[in-house]
């Protein structure tokens, strides 16, 4: 509440409704690391005051704020699936890209860079690689999901792959690294 919520309220009344002046949706993502429906459970408490400035889902209908809530991790997906009323998204697997899309209940796509890719950002990625990430891009897309890798190297080489590949969402603990890599662009 305190490191989160209560500054993003701020920034969200100072700004106009949105936490960068004429700036898009911020992405809040949440990793769970405990029981996913007990941890749940205590945010969804947490979140209540701050409905006015979340992405949040009511009868089935997206209804956009200032900061979509992404929980990742142990996620209870069954659970917050049931609920008609919701402050929170899901992250998905690639995994997902299987069954029939729902940006609704999961907009986001997130997996393990070093599950799906040997390149690991030294010499050339591979064309085969290289098209397997460009129909994954286009696959998430065309279902109106965005796509996050994590685990990625975190060098200027894999940043450019995935810039150019237009990954939506680039992991990174370099921000000033990535910050100065993305302003060049």
């Amino acid at each position: 509440d305190s490191l989160y919520l209560k500054p993003l309220a701020i920034r969200v009344k100072e700004n106009g409704g949105r936490v960068y002046p004429d700036g898009p949706p911020l992405t809040l993502l949440i990793d769970f690391k405990s029981s996913g429906a007990e941890t749940y459970e205590a945010l969804s408490r947490e979140l209540i005051p701050y409905r006015s400035m979340l992405t949040r889902v009511e009868d089935g209908k997206v209804v956009p704020g200032a900061v979509q809530i992404i929980i990742s991790g142990s996620r209870p997906t069954d659970l917050i699936a049931k609920q008609a009323t919701r402050d929170v998204f899901v992250d998905g697997r690639l995994s997902d890209l299987e069954s029939p899309a729902n940006p609704t209940l999961v907009p986001l796509i997130s997996d393990r860079w070093t599950s799906h890719f040997k390149w690991r950002g030294r010499g050339e990625m591979s064309a085969v690689e290289r098209q397997k990430l460009a129909e994954i891009v286009a696959k998430c897309h065309a279902r109106g999901e965005r796509l996050r890798f994590w685990a990625t190297p975190d060098i200027e080489s894999v940043w450019r792959v995935l810039h150019e590949a237009d990954v939506d969402l680039i992991n990174t603990d370099n921000l000033s690294g990535l910050a100065a890599f993305l302003n060049k662009q």
